[in-house]
């Protein structure tokens, strides 16, 4: 009987929706979580930084992911994340349940650049390692994750790397560009090789909030599904060339209501 492989997990949070749907799908296909590594929420270095790049978004996030998780979501035309849970029977409050049930363990830390992560993936040995947020990934971190670490980005690379892929697409009236892209990371922004893509086109009458909100089941699926074919030889890596695509950043609040409108009035 072959080895189940060995995975270990990025997390923003222990309240990450994202990151238990994903963990429990994996350990689920007969996975052997190696580990989950997960930065602390009370982090003041943290949250000026980020406020500095995201502004009152990022208040509205912690709201959103922290305070009211499952109950953000109300009942859609369009499965949502607490949609795809309820389904699953995936019933986790937090990632601290995972070592509660399954002794996995799961560690905190400051960032996923911490030297004890680098250490704890030297010692865990994954062949892969999955991220689900966190942050930006130097060096050390990445060449201590076997094959490397995998992440699911809300664009199709290598057209729309960066941020608000979402939104960009439908500014530039590209609708049928809109997707996700499951790949590998590296020291670039959203240039490592590719190893899947998924086109999610708008449905009829559907706001940037529905859309934005039917991207994550699927990004929880693709994920899954693209790590397991590769670790089974089922996919190939294709590299980026860096000329091929664009680097976008934040979108300012009024391009953002003119892509809002643009969607809607299609």
């Amino acid at each position: 009987m072959a080895k189940p492989f060995n995975i270990v997990l990025l997390a923003p949070s222990r309240y990450s929706l994202i990151t238990i749907c994903v963990t429990e799908l994996l350990r689920r296909s007969g996975a052997n979580i190696g580990g989950i590594f997960v930065r602390r929420l009370f982090n003041p270095n943290r949250f000026v930084s980020e406020f500095r790049r995201d502004g009152t978004r990022l208040l509205r996030k912690i709201w959103k992911k922290l305070i009211l998780r499952k109950t953000a979501y109300t009942r859609q035309h369009h499965e949502t994340i607490k949609d795809f849970m309820e389904k699953e029977q995936i019933d986790y409050s937090h990632l601290g349940e995972f070592k509660q049930r399954f002794d996995i363990p799961v560690h905190y830390c400051k960032t996923l650049n911490d030297t004890e992560v680098v250490q704890g993936l030297k010692d865990t040995q994954p062949d892969i390692v999955v991220f689900t947020g966190g942050g930006l990934i130097r060096e050390a971190t990445l060449n201590a994750s076997g094959h490397g670490i995998l992440n699911c980005h809300m664009g199709i690379l290598p057209r729309f790397r960066g941020m608000d892929v979402v939104e960009w697409p439908i500014l530039e009236n590209r609708l049928n560009e809109i997707g996700v892209t499951v790949h590998f990371m590296d020291k670039g922004v959203d240039t490592g090789d590719i190893l899947s893509i998924h086109k999610i086109p708008p449905t009829a009458n559907e706001s940037v909030a529905q859309l934005r909100e039917r991207f994550e089941p699927i990004m929880c699926r693709q994920l899954v599904r693209t790590c397991l074919d590769f670790l089974n030889g089922n996919l190939e890596r294709k590299p980026q060339a860096p000329e091929e695509g664009k680097q976008y950043f934040m979108m300012h609040p009024r391009l953002q209501e003119v892509a809002k409108r643009s969607l809607l009035s299609r």
